[in-house]
């Protein structure tokens, strides 16, 4: 058999078996529908696969590196303080008085303070966006910052954490006739500890 007759063979067949689908009943028409979708699937993830590899390749090629997807319940790190020691109980305290005094920062009801356990308080912003948590250890103090916050929540956010800070300061270095070790925190590095730290903010604006 020569090619041209193979050639008219197959076209024979092929138009054979169009014919039979279209004239098949609802049944098979909906069974050929369900494969043609998984292969279309199955298409679409091979499809979706290599230009993923394709991306990765030509990133890495021209130093590019595909952002990891964000993760609003992995805390973000703000800022940390190193202390030499921490009295827990009467810092937690005066920090908790303190929060619930800005719970109305700029208005009544931006702010709830919250006291989720030993060592740590909690700040959630009216717009449910984020929140942050202050956490007290024997040796560190840092806040951590959960969800994904709005631009209204950042500028909050930072005008708080500034204020928290000059709390810090006061309660460590105000007051000349209280004895270093009856402060509730006593900073490791007493020049620059509070410095460094709002070094980590936008710019102070106050309201």
């Amino acid at each position: 058999m020569n090619l041209l007759s193979l050639l008219l063979v197959a076209t024979f067949y092929v138009s054979k078996t169009t014919q039979a689908f279209s004239t098949a009943g609802p049944g098979v028409t909906r069974k050929s529908r369900c494969q043609t979708s998984g292969t279309d699937a199955d298409t679409n993830t091979k499809q979706s696969s290599t230009t993923q590899l394709q991306a990765g390749l030509f990133g890495n090629l021209f130093g590019k590196k595909e952002e990891e997807a964000y993760d609003p319940s992995v805390p973000k790190r703000i800022m940390d303080i190193k202390c030499d020691s921490i009295k827990s109980g009467g810092l937690r305290f005066a920090l908790g008085l303190f929060f619930i005094g800005q719970q109305g920062t700029p208005v009544k009801g931006s702010w709830k303070a919250n006291q989720a356990s030993d060592g740590v308080l909690d700040m959630y912003y009216v717009d449910n966006s984020a929140m942050f948590s202050v956490h007290l250890t024997d040796k560190l103090i840092f806040v951590d910052r959960y969800g994904q916050p709005s631009l209204q929540y950042q500028l909050q956010e930072s005008l708080i954490l500034h204020r928290f800070l000059d709390e810090l300061q006061t309660l460590a270095f105000e007051g000349d006739d209280i004895e270093q070790e009856n402060r509730l925190v006593v900073l490791s590095d007493v020049e620059n500890g509070i410095e460094d730290a709002r070094t980590k903010l936008p710019a102070r604006q106050e309201q």
